[in-house]
């Protein structure tokens, strides 16, 4: 497993030197388009503009990987995306809820057209059909699209229509690199799960393998585990040495030294950090803890009673409510924002105190880099909108 790992961590150096060397060479025919609007002997209000346009283009090539939210749009206010009824459900035979790029710009479906199933971002399907696909999820960027798709009696990964050669016995949900550039998904081979990059698998396998995470730094990899009845954490391969009634899905910390993951121990939940458990416990925990920013404090979703709450360094809100998702820490680990379920609608709270708007559907949480605004997707009568708040 080291070997390929290490092989698959030179390719990647490999192709990071490539992607850099793509950069510059399109920032430099950028510079050439400004350079002849620059030589114009009479220059209109349009060219200025357009010089300052290519001149914003340059900086996202260099800038947008360190924090690509730095260049969405934050102007406070709701934008509609999409009409769901006219764009999606009156145009193709049946399709599934909605995903949105992390901007809340861009959105993917899984639509079914005849009797074959595909993708069709923005409303325009993939020319490449499929028996069936589910577990959607977009690139970091929003540029690429990956899905478990179902060919014959196999299931496989297609990203942005093009499936892996490598067919498996099933797959389960596929994730980017933090730079996009490599998929990793849990895929089962015979009886026994593991998870495979780009096509190939670890030599390691288990009984069971869930939903996994890359490290920022895209070198490493983080899964829960099943071997008989117990369940525990694998890092490129590697299980901790301990063992859990059951594991929900980890975090790497930012600095990708750490892992947190939601943990039951005797009918009660916690979160353990580097394979040790807090000392509090829950009657559930939620999907997987986020570390702040610097990776000094973390947060998870606990039930407490028969209520939800976010519980930070084990210490939970006093605020409860019927049910939540998607946490998010704000950029300067100050401020904790969720998407809840009070009633039968749902919206945004940070630091325990509710919103007093209520959606269908709420999703896609995103704190403004200067943690000063949230952006939430919102469903309202068959139509989402992009929604911008101050905090």
């Amino acid at each position: 497993m080291l070997k390929s790992f290490e092989k698959f961590s030179s390719e990647k150096r490999e192709r990071t030197e490539e992607k850099t060397k793509e950069k510059e060479n399109e920032a430099l025919e950028l510079v050439k388009e400004i350079e002849e609007i620059q030589n114009k002997p009479e220059k209109t209000k349009a060219d200025y503009l357009e010089i300052a346009n290519l001149a914003k283009k340059i900086e996202r090539i260099f800038t947008s990987e360190k924090d690509p939210r730095g260049f969405w749009d934050w102007e406070i206010g709701k934008k509609l995306i999409v009409d769901w009824k006219k764009d999606y459900k009156e145009r193709f035979d049946d399709c599934w809820p909605p995903h949105f790029s992390p901007d809340g710009e861009k959105i993917a479906a899984l639509v079914k057209i005849g009797g074959k199933w595909t993708v069709a971002v923005d409303g325009k399907p993939w020319k490449e059909m499929f028996d069936d696909c589910w577990s959607l999820q977009f690139s970091p960027d929003g540029e690429n699209v990956a899905v478990i798709v179902k060919i014959g009696g196999k299931k496989t990964v297609a990203v942005d229509g093009k499936s892996w050669k490598e067919m498996f016995d099933d797959c389960w949900s596929p994730q980017f690199s933090p730079d996009g550039e490599n998929v990793a998904v849990s895929v089962k081979i015979g009886e026994k799960w593991t998870v495979a990059v780009d096509g190939k698998p670890w030599k390691e396998r288990f009984d069971d393998c869930g939903s996994l995470q890359f490290s920022p730094d895209g070198e490493k990899i983080v899964a829960p585990v099943k071997i008989g009845k117990k369940e525990t954490v694998a890092i490129n391969g590697k299980p901790w040495k301990e063992w859990f009634d059951s594991c929900g899905f980890p975090h790497f910390s930012p600095d990708g030294e750490n892992v947190a993951v939601s943990v039951k121990i005797g009918g009660k939940c916690t979160v353990a950090v580097n394979g040790k458990p807090w000392e509090e416990r829950f009657g559930d925990c939620r999907a997987s803890p986020h570390f702040s920013p610097d990776g000094e404090k973390i947060a998870a979703l606990v039930k407490i009673g028969g209520k939800w709450t976010v519980a930070v360094d084990g210490k939970p809100w006093k605020e409860m409510f019927d049910d939540c998702w998607s946490l998010q820490f704000s950029p300067d680990g100050e401020n904790v924002a969720v998407i809840v379920k009070i009633g039968g609608k749902k919206t945004v709270a940070v630091d325990g105190k509710p919103w007093k708007e209520r959606f269908d559907v709420c999703k896609n949480l995103q704190f403004s880099p200067d943690g000063k605004k949230i952006m939430v997707v919102i469903g309202e009568e068959d139509k989402y909108y992009r929604l911008v708040k101050e905090v």
